[in-house]
This record gives C-alpha cells, sequence and structure tokens, in this order.
C-alpha cells in the first residue's frame, strides 16, 4: 500500500471539529485494536504451545509473536505485505474449505444449525433481550473487516478503484466468517464442541477430505487467522496514530518514522500495550470494554460522514462512498449502539468505566497534543476557550452520573436483576450520550464561534482599517491612496441556531463591507481611468491620424508632412534628399493563394526588414503593398545605391510565415531633389514612374528616375484610356491555337485574344491583360470573347473542342454560370464542346464559392481545366478539391526536358500524377520534334505549341474546321506572329 504524501486522515473528516475527529478515531479505533492483538496473538500462541511447543509457556510465545510482527512491521510495509499476502490466502482458503467440506460430505444437520438456546441472565422477554444483544455485541467485531477495508485500501494511490474491490472482499469473508461458517459448523460439530477449543474442535471439519491431516488444518487455520489480529494493529492502527499525529491532532512522537517509512514509535507503543494486556491477561472484560470504545469510534465517524456529506457535498475527498454505502453505515452504526446500550452492561461495572476511559484518552492526547503546539508558539500551555469549559462541564455530567449509577445499583437487592440490568442499561445509554455530546456538541459550538472569532480579526484588521483610510485619502482628493485590501472569508453554518444566525448575520455584514470597499474602489478606479483613457484616447488619436495600423509605420499623412518639412529645409539650407517608393513583388499572388491574413502578416515581417534596412531614413507605408523613403542625398549616389542595396537584399531573403516559405521581391523607384522635381508632387510621381520602369524589368530591381520614364508612365495611361474604347472601336480580335494527340491529330483550338491598336498596331496580351485585369474592364472583356468564341464555333462544321481562359476577376463579379448559360442557349454550342481554362488562384481567394461556382459549371455539361499547372502554390491540393477534366502542364517545364535531367522528372512526375487521378495531361509549348518524342515516351496523349501550330485567325484554320474530319497539320502554320515571353505567355 502506497500512501500518497500529502493526503492524511484528515482531509476525511475536514469540517468536522479536529477534536472531534480525533479524539474518537484515537479513542475508539486504536484502544479497540490493541486488546485484540494481545487476544489473537494469545489464541495463536496457545496452539502452536499445544502442539509444537509443549514446554514454552502460552504467554511467552504470545508475547515473542508479538515481537516478531513489530519487528516485521519495523522494516517497512513492503515487508508486512509480503508476510500477510500469505497469511491471507491460506486462512481464507481454509475458511471456504471448512464450509465446504462439511456440507459436500454431508455432514451438516441443518435442523441442528438453526436451533440454539439462549443463556439468560434473569427470566423474561427483557433477560433475552439483553442475552441477544450481548451477543450482537460481541459481534461488532465484525466491523474491523470493513473499516480496515476502507481506511487502509483508502491510502492506496487509487482509492476509487481499490476500496470497493476491497470492501466487496471484505463483505465476502465477513459472511463467510460471521455467517456461513457458524451455520455450518452448528449442523456439523454442534454447539457444544464449538464451545470448547476451536483447533481441537474443528479437526471434523476438515477430516472428510484431509483425514489424519484435518486436526493440523484446523490447528493453521485458527493460527492463521489469528495472525491477522495480531498484524492489524502493528500494521493499521500505527499507521493511524502516525497519521493523526501529523494531521496535529496527536503528540508529536507518534508521527515519528523511520527510513522505512515506517511509524516506528506508534508501532512500538501499540506493541508495547499489546505485550503488557498479555501479562494480564486479556480478560473478557477488557475485550469487551475495548469492544465498547471500538464501536464508539466507529458508529460516530459514520454520523460525521453522514453530516459531510450533507453539509460539504463539493468538498474534495480521497475516497468518496456511494450514498447509498453512507445510509448502511448510518443503519449499522444504531443497530450496533443498541446492541452495546443493551448488551455491554452484562460484563461488569469496571467494562463500562474502563470503556469509558479508553474513550476519553484521545481527546487526553490531543490537549496533550495542543499544549505542545500552543508552548511552541510561545503562548500558555493552557488557554481560556469556550471548547475548554463545555468539554469540562460534560465531564462533570458524566461522573455525576457515574456516582449516581453507583449509589443507585448499589441500593437494589440482587433479586432483582432485571431493575439492575435496567439501570445499568440507562448508565450506559447516559454515558453514550455524555460521549457524544461531549465532544461533538462543545466541539461544533466552539468549531463555530472560532471561525466567527478568526474572521472578525480579519475583518476588523484587514478591510475595515483599511477601508477608513482609503476613505480619509479620498476626502483629500490622493485617489492613488484611496484602496482598501479585501480579505473577507465567509463563515461556514451548519446549525440552525443562535450561533448558526449570527454565522449569517456576520456573513451578511462581511458582504456589506466588502460591497462599500468595493464600491470605493470601483470610484477610484473609475476616476483614474477615466483620466487615462482621455490621455490614452488623445495619443492614440494622435498616433493613428499619423500611423499605419497594421505595420505601425507612418502613414501617407505623416509622409506627405515629413516630405514638406524635408522641402522646407533643403530650400533653406541648400541641402539635397531623395524619394524611394517601393512595391513588394508577388505580393498580391501570396494574398490570393494564402489569403488576407498571412498577407498582412507578410506586410508587418516586411515592415520590420525595411526598417532595420532603412536605418534613419524615413519610412512609411503609403498603400496595401507600398511604402515610400525620404532620404538625406549627398554629393554622391554611392550611399542611395547602397541604400537601395540594402532594401533589395532584406527583401530577398524568404519569409517564414505561419508555417509558410514565402519568396517575394522589391522593386525601387528612386527621384533626387532638385534633379527630378523641384516640388513635392512631381518628385514622388516621378519617384513612382521610376518604380513602375524597375517592375517592368523584372523583381528584385531599383530604377533611378529618367526623363523617358515620365514618356513611357504617360504612354501606359493613355493605353489604358484606349482599352476602354477598343471593344467600342472593335479592334478586340480571336485568335486560335491547334491542340493536338501527340501523333499530331487536331482536336480543338485555345482561344487567345489579340489588339489591334488603331495606332500602335498589336498589342501584346502582357501590355493590356494586366490593365483590363487592374481597371475590371477583363469582366466585359472576358464576356465578349466567349461569346465571339462559341458563336464562330458553333458555325464549324467540324465539331472541334474550344478551351476559353477564364480571368479571376470575373469568378468576383457577376454571375458566371447564367453568363455561360446563356451564351451556349444563344450560340447553340455543345457544352461538351467548350472547355473553360483557370488558374490556382481562383481557388485560392475564395475557395468555398469559387468550388460552388465551378460546380454549377460543370452541371451545365462544359469541362473545366487546370490552367498552368505547377507554378502557383498548391496545385496538388487544388486538384484534390475538384475533379478536373483536364490538366494543362505549363511551358516552362517543356522548355528544357529533352536536355534537363530535372525538368525531365518533373513532366513525369506530373503526367504519372495524371494517369493516376485519370485525368489527361496536355502539354502547352511544344516547339521541337525531341519534346514531342519524350512526351509520347511518357505517356503524353496531348500536346500544344508551335510545333503543333502557331496562334492565328479562324480563317487560318478553314481546312479543319470546314470538313467532317479534321485531319493531320503536317507543318506549323506561321501566321501573324506577336512577342510571346518564353517564360509566362498571357492566353487572351
Amino acid at each position: 500500500m502506497a500512501r500518497p504524501r500529502g493526503r492524511h486522515c484528515g482531509d476525511v473528516f475536514r469540517g468536522i471539529p479536529t477534536v472531534q475527529s480525533g479524539s474518537l478515531r484515537f479513542g475508539g479505533y486504536w484502544w479497540g485494536w490493541v486488546p485484540t492483538c494481545g487476544l489473537t496473538a494469545l489464541l495463536s500462541a496457545s496452539a502452536i504451545q499445544q502442539w509444537y511447543l509443549p514446554d514454552i509457556p502460552v504467554e511467552f510465545v504470545a508475547c515473542a509473536l508479538v515481537v516478531c510482527f513489530t519487528a516485521v512491521n519495523l522494516c517497512g510495509i513492503k515487508w508486512v505485505s509480503r508476510l500477510v499476502v500469505p497469511i491471507a490466502t491460506g486462512s481464507a482458503l481454509l475458511a471456504f474449505a471448512a464450509a465446504i467440506i462439511p456440507i459436500l460430505s454431508g455432514n451438516v444437520d441443518w435442523r441442528q444449525a438453526t436451533t440454539f438456546a439462549l443463556t439468560s441472565p434473569f427470566p423474561g422477554w427483557f433477560g433475552d433481550l439483553t442475552s441477544i444483544m450481548a451477543g450482537l455485541y460481541l459481534v461488532g467485531f465484525a466491523a474491523p473487516a470493513f473499516e480496515a477495508a476502507t481506511c487502509h485500501v483508502g491510502e492506496t494511490v487509487d482509492p476509487n478503484r481499490n476500496v470497493p474491490r476491497a470492501v466487496f472482499a471484505s463483505a465476502v469473508m465477513a459472511g463467510l466468517y460471521f455467517i456461513v461458517l457458524p451455520i455450518v459448523w452448528l449442523g456439523a460439530l454442534g454447539s457444544q464442541s464449538l464451545g470448547k477449543d476451536l483447533a481441537v474442535s474443528l479437526g471434523p471439519a476438515f477430516a472428510p477430505l484431509l483425514g489424519s491431516f484435518g486436526k493440523a488444518a484446523a490447528i493453521w487455520f485458527m493460527m492463521l487467522n489469528m495472525f491477522h489480529g495480531t498484524m492489524q494493529p502493528l500494521a493499521g492502527a500505527s499507521r493511524t496514530l502516525a497519521q493523526l499525529s501529523e494531521d496535529g491532532l496527536l503528540p508529536r512522537f507518534l508521527g515519528q518514522r523511520s527510513a522505512t517509512d515506517c511509524p516506528w514509535a506508534a508501532t512500538l507503543l501499540t506493541a508495547s500495550m499489546a505485550i503488557l494486556f498479555l501479562v494480564i491477561g486479556d480478560p473478557i472484560w477488557l475485550i469487551a470494554a475495548a469492544n465498547f470504545t471500538y464501536l464508539i469510534g466507529i458508529c460516530l465517524p459514520n454520523v460525521a460522514a453522514w453530516l459531510l456529506r450533507r453539509d460539504y457535498p463539493s468538498v474534495d475527498r480521497p475516497y468518496r462512498a456511494p450514498r447509498g454505502a453512507i445510509v448502511l453505515g448510518l443503519v449499522a452504526s444504531g443497530i450496533w449502539m443498541l446492541a452495546a446500550l443493551l448488551g455491554f452492561q452484562q460484563f461488569g461495572l469496571p467494562t463500562v468505566i474502563v470503556g469509558l476511559v479508553m474513550a476519553y484518552s484521545g481527546a487526553a492526547l490531543y490537549a496533550w497534543r495542543t499544549i505542545e503546539d500552543r508552548l511552541r508558539a510561545g503562548l500558555p500551555a493552557v488557554g481560556q476557550s469556550l471548547h475548554l469549559k463545555l468539554t469540562g462541564a460534560m465531564l462533570l455530567v458524566l461522573a455525576l452520573d457515574a456516582a449516581g449509577y453507583v449509589i443507585a445499583v448499589s441500593t437494589v437487592s440482587a433479586e432483582h436483576g432485571a431493575l439492575i440490568a435496567a439501570l445499568e442499561d440507562i448508565f450506559v445509554a447516559v454515558a453514550m450520550l455524555t460521549i457524544s455530546v461531549g465532544l461533538v456538541l462543545p466541539g461544533m459550538i466552539a468549531h463555530s464561534a472560532t471561525e466567527i472569532s478568526e474572521a472578525a480579526k480579519r475583518l476588523t484588521s484587514g478591510t475595515l482599517r483599511d477601508f477608513s483610510r482609503a476613505m480619509v485619502a479620498l476626502g483629500r482628493g490622493d485617489l492613488g491612496a484611496a484602496h482598501a485590501s479585501v480579505n473577507i472569508t465567509p463563515v461556514s453554518i451548519h446549525s440552525r441556531d443562535e450561533i448558526g444566525e449570527m454565522a449569517e448575520s456576520f456573513n451578511l455584514m462581511q458582504q456589506e463591507v466588502l460591497q462599500a470597499a468595493h464600491s470605493l474602489d470601483d470610484a477610484r478606479d473609475n476616476l483614474s481611468l477615466a483620466r487615462s483613457q482621455l490621455d490614452a484616447s488623445y495619443q492614440s488619436i494622435v498616433h493613428l491620424a499619423h500611423h499605419d495600423a497594421l505595420t505601425g509605420l507612418p502613414n501617407r499623412v505623416a509622409f506627405a508632412k515629413h516630405l514638406a518639412l524635408t522641402f522646407e529645409h533643403s530650400i533653406a539650407s541648400g541641402e539635397t534628399f531623395a524619394v524611394f517608393c517601393m512595391d513588394l513583388d508577388n505580393f498580391k499572388e501570396v494574398n490570393d493563394v494564402f489569403g488576407h491574413a498571412i498577407g498582412d502578416e507578410l506586410l508587418k515581417e516586411a515592415a520590420l526588414r525595411l526598417t532595420s534596412a532603412s536605418q534613419d531614413a524615413f519610412l512609411a507605408r503609403v498603400g496595401g503593398d507600398e511604402f515610400t523613403l525620404i532620404a538625406a542625398h549627398p554629393v554622391s549616389l554611392e550611399p542611395l545605391e547602397q541604400l537601395a542595396g540594402r532594401l533589395l537584399a532584406t527583401a530577398d531573403d524568404a519569409f517564414d510565415i505561419e508555417g509558410q516559405r514565402l519568396r517575394i521581391g522589391l522593386s525601387i523607384g528612386i527621384a533626387v531633389f532638385p534633379k527630378d522635381g523641384s516640388d513635392a508632387g512631381t518628385l514622388v510621381a516621378n519617384a513612382d514612374a521610376a518604380l513602375y520602369r524597375a517592375k517592368a524589368q523584372g523583381r528584385l530591381n531599383a530604377r533611378f528616375f529618367e526623363p523617358e520614364m515620365d514618356r513611357h508612365l504617360r504612354e501606359q495611361l493613355a493605353l489604358q484610356l484606349d482599352l476602354r474604347s477598343a471593344l467600342e472601336r472593335d479592334e478586340l480580335m480571336l485568335h486560335y491555337q491547334p491542340q493536338a494527340t501527340i501523333d499530331g491529330k487536331v482536336f480543338g483550338f485555345e482561344v487567345l485574344l489579340r489588339w489591334r491598336h488603331e495606332t500602335l498596331g498589336l498589342v501584346p496580351p502582357k501590355d493590356f491583360i494586366p490593365l483590363a485585369e487592374k481597371n475590371g474592364l477583363i469582366v466585359s472583356i472576358g464576356e465578349w470573347v466567349l461569346r465571339r468564341a462559341c458563336r464562330e464555333a458553333a458555325a464549324w462544321f467540324a465539331p472541334l473542342k474550344i478551351a476559353v481562359n477564364l480571368s479571376p476577376v470575373q469568378f468576383q463579379h457577376g454571375d458566371l454560370v447564367n453568363l455561360v448559360h446563356s451564351i451556349l442557349l444563344e450560340t447553340g454550342l455543345a457544352p461538351a464542346r467548350l472547355e473553360l481554362e483557370i488558374t490556382e488562384g481562383v481557388l485560392i481567394n475564395d475557395p468555398q464559392r469559387t468550388l460552388s461556382i465551378l460546380r454549377r459549371l460543370k452541371s451545365l455539361g462544359v469541362k473545366i481545366a487546370m490552367d498552368d499547372f505547377g507554378t502557383g502554390y498548391a496545385s496538388l491540393s487544388s486538384l484534390r478539391s475538384f475533379p478536373f477534366d483536364k490538366i494543362k502542364m505549363d511551358r516552362s517545364f517543356i522548355v528544357d526536358v529533352a536536355t534537363s535531367d530535372q525538368a525531365a522528372a518533373i513532366v513525369r512526375a506530373v503526367i504519372g500524377l495524371g494517369s493516376a487521378l485519370g485525368v489527361p495531361v496536355i502539354a502547352e509549348g511544344v516547339e521541337t520534334e525531341a519534346q514531342r518524342s519524350f512526351l509520347a515516351r511518357e505517356g503524353c496523349v496531348e500536346v500544344q505549341g508551335y510545333l503543333v501550330g502557331w496562334p492565328a485567325s479562324i480563317e487560318t484554320f478553314s481546312d479543319l474546321t470546314g470538313k467532317a474530319n479534321a485531319g493531320l497539320v503536317r507543318g506549323p502554320a506561321r501566321r501573324e506572329i506577336i512577342e510571346i515571353p518564353r517564360r509566362s505567355q498571357r492566353k487572351r
């Protein structure tokens, strides 16, 4: 049994006055076991002396047994367990054998087993009742089995699991010993044999099975069972004393433990008292007195446990017994106390007196511990307390009751046995009542009064004193000192009398004081808070007006003010400075793919890096991913170039944002005062023009302003204005690029958008499509492309397919599904001939809405293709979220497939992925026969690129669209050629 540190007997009776619980547990429990220890040692010693050591006195053998078991206990609980387990196993097996063997052999006379005669002290029903109660009183010793099971098994690591098992096992064994065995033995041996030495009488019970060994089995049955009674006080009762000492209820010396965790002082005390009782012979009156004390010690705690369950239902306990067990304990307590009341007096006056002395010995030892603790604290040994006065009065009542009993009994003739028995019962009842009331009532009254007294001391010395000081401070306007500390502890109410009412009134007073203290603190805090909030609000408004809420950098307003001040200073001093306009590369893609939350975190991290790299320069965030910087400019440009290099370097390193490793870039445009602008507006506009040129030349680039940049910026603005009227002037046109099987058989076209400007000629898609997406024109342009392509395809004789690209902007504006449906109905094109191409970014921005749109489009019968596969951030997750009809492998993987092992491995993996998913893969950008051969070997069945055909107007492919069966493309038909970037081809 491993006793957890910090878990004590006091945990079980938390809330019950300590003198009550401590004295009852010591006086009842320990005194009830000590005579039993000597008696069981005496009985086992008698058997050992009779059969094995006839020349040695029984008392010596009994004392030797106590000494041996004491030595085992001093070695530690492990050695006790190693000894007790085989003893318990052997005694249990022999007990079952003693019950089963007579039954199976047919030696039990069941009529004899249920017939017995009472020995009454005097005639009449009262004499019979007294005799029955005297027997039941002694049978009360069955309680130790259950009490030991709950108390000591409750010390294990998992009492909630072990206690029910132990109680069940104890119930089985108690039923066997106190019900089954007496009935079987009465039927098999008779009452006369049972009245003799059981070690001799029980031999016939084992003989039918064991023969001549039956007598030896009877002897060992007795010895093993008696060993239990000797070990229990030494192992269990001694540890109870130690635990009570650790709980502060018994003298300190009883809590001393050895290196083996054995309470050696309590163990030696128990052994010494057991040997002392052995020396005086362990008379029956002493056993009866111990039983009386024991019954008091286990009955009153049962009542205490019921009160605890009622008054403290939520208190944590080492073990919480079922409610039925608590009620059963109350019933058993009532029966045992009635048996003691009507049967105890038969054992004589010494028994009653000794039992009372044993019961009150616990209170005496508790007084010892109290005196010991008071002396250690520097207090007088005996303090004036209500508890002491009440307990003394109850002891006086008990003494007067004893005197009255002696006088009454001595004046009654011996012939009146019933009257003497009645007087004795009255005395026992008064004694039991005095014990319970003398301990419980003073303890409860003193406990409640002490709680109120301690709470009143805390209230007057803490909260009330601070409250008075705080009120004085508030009166003089000192808010810092107008504070009252709150130290309120409610008094527990356990009674419905005047003391309970006093406790309830005191609690109400405490609550009122507490409320007043809180109100004072609230007033002080609210005044201070109002003042602080005013200051903080002003500072916050000032800060927010000039700083960006996300990054904490100065905002556009602060930048404008600082730029104006810098202008004034530069004009006055003749110094020069530079303005940096900066923009994060690929930030929009990150925002679309991973969402705004990660985008915000990326902006904050980028701001920190730029701040570190800019050193003393003024840095501001003026837009989404746009930053500006004002730096002093010395004579040469070299410091500005170095600053730009640091800014580019810090943005080039990968960003780790919420588990995502992101790479972006930075583009910088620089304008210098006064060379690039004599006023703030011109200077910022020219820095922005330089930024535009830097972004056009690729990521991670910085450019100083040059005059021709201004011209280019104006051209872009003009191009954007012209694009708005391109549809009206019929300047947009469609080109078609063939798509074919790997052997060259054309099965469809990809539709590409072209713009023939009235003065600029053909404008590359890479120049005007980003403009259209930026200003929202792509929605109307996309509708025009879809309607025009479907109308032209519907007029073809050959049912070739067409693939039309969709912009992410089209998913965000308008009703795309109804648009496609209406165009199909309007043009008459079969839905299966239309394939809509989307990029992964479409799925990332609003995945739930986009997937819903894609499913509705697919329900129309059109095909959905994943375009530019492998170039985004989440291709595999995109394929898993939606059943695409085709995967378009980006041309960037095809370019080097014949010369690069890495490119070949990627293409091979994509083709394998498509095959595993059952989704066709079409390779874009196939320009050489070597690329086509490689794709053919790897199992790619569809291709698109210059090797199959160049983009051109649909009239160029009339031989394919005007015949019933599309033929083979015999060579790349070169039509109008538009500059197409090799890395990223815009398809509109």
